[in-house]
């Protein structure tokens, strides 16, 4: 626990249904309190969350703010009923909003990017049903919930005014952190994760027409930024804290270039598609992990292709692309 007379950083782990394990989520109890993340929508998740209110000597109302790092089923799942029972005021990535409040035309334009981007890419089109069935399952750990003041970095936090949003892109594209100045504390979210990478997830546009972000060349460039800033310890939320960042940051980017080296040596020939190296790259889990499969993969191909050292080819007659090298 982080603590001065004016804010107190509590900690609370909840199990997840998800690969990545529990979730971190934290209470900033001061002059008002902010819970930032909430869990997915889960009965024991609810529970927890109720009683650690509770041991921290507060009741639900005293829930004045909820600071949601992203849009992610595991951090935003229990917003609405939260809400409900505190009137707390939400606060967000304006981008991460239409996902937060599932609005329909948002998810429709949401599912239409993944079956193009999939079918392209190779995805056989007995797999293009898997944008569905995830987001169904999705939908089963979170509801519509408000999100009352969007937010993009920089903005002081109203109560708790040691604590300032950090624009953190590259897990999502509208991934926000905490930080407080004077002891070095970030609360990171999925931004670094001690034990493991954190994927850089593709992501449609934020509007139709607009051209998809490519979220393993923002996540490098955010986390070069981050590198330089003064912190002394990232309350990460999955897993353990993290003292050496900067150590930690160098160690991810120097990973993401030989597993582009690797892709890189996959492509010799006539070139494969986004799929087929998926397959190669994940053998055991490309399948059951989809998305997460997809995106490290072209994210990868995304960081050759900035090089100049791979190009993908429109296969005229198989309605795909294939990368080659250059």
């Amino acid at each position: 626990m982080e603590h001065n007379n004016s804010t107190e950083v509590r900690q609370l782990r909840i199990p997840t249904p998800f690969s990545v394990g529990p979730i971190n989520i934290f209470l900033l109890k001061g002059e008002t309190c902010t819970l930032v993340d909430v869990g997915p929508k889960t009965k024991e998740a609810f529970e927890l969350i109720e009683s650690f209110i509770k041991e921290n000597g507060l009741v639900w109302c005293d829930i004045d703010r909820i600071f949601l790092t992203h849009q992610h089923v595991d951090h935003v799942g229990l917003t609405a009923e939260i809400v409900e029972r505190t009137d707390a005021k939400v606060l967000a990535h304006p981008d991460a909003v239409p996902y937060i409040t599932l609005d329909a035309e948002f998810m429709h334009h949401h599912d239409h990017f993944f079956h193009t981007l999939y079918r392209e890419n190779g995805v056989p089109e007995k797999l293009l049903g898997y944008v569905e069935r995830f987001r169904k399952m999705m939908e089963a750990y979170s509801e519509p919930a408000p999100v009352h003041k969007a937010i993009t970095g920089g903005e002081v936090l109203e109560g708790n005014e040691e604590w300032v949003s950090i624009f953190t892109p590259g897990h999502t594209q509208n991934h926000l952190a905490l930080f407080r100045k004077r002891d070095g504390v970030m609360l990171s979210g999925d931004f670094l994760i001690k034990e493991i990478s954190s994927n850089a997830f593709v992501e449609p546009p934020a509007r139709p027409g607009l051209e998809r972000a490519k979220p393993l060349l923002v996540y490098r460039q955010a986390m070069n930024k981050i590198a330089k800033m003064p912190i002394r310890r990232m309350l990460s939320a999955h897993g353990e804290s993290i003292e050496n960042h900067a150590e930690l940051i160098a160690h991810r980017l120097r990973r993401n270039d030989e597993r582009a080296e690797k892709i890189y040596g996959l492509l010799e020939g006539i070139g494969k598609t986004v799929f087929e190296l998926s397959a190669e790259l994940f053998p055991s889990i490309y399948l059951k992990e989809l998305p997460l499969t997809f995106s490290e993969t072209l994210g990868h191909l995304d960081l050759l292709e900035e090089h100049g050292r791979v190009k993908p080819i429109w296969i005229k007659d198989e309605n795909i692309y294939r990368y080659r090298q250059v």
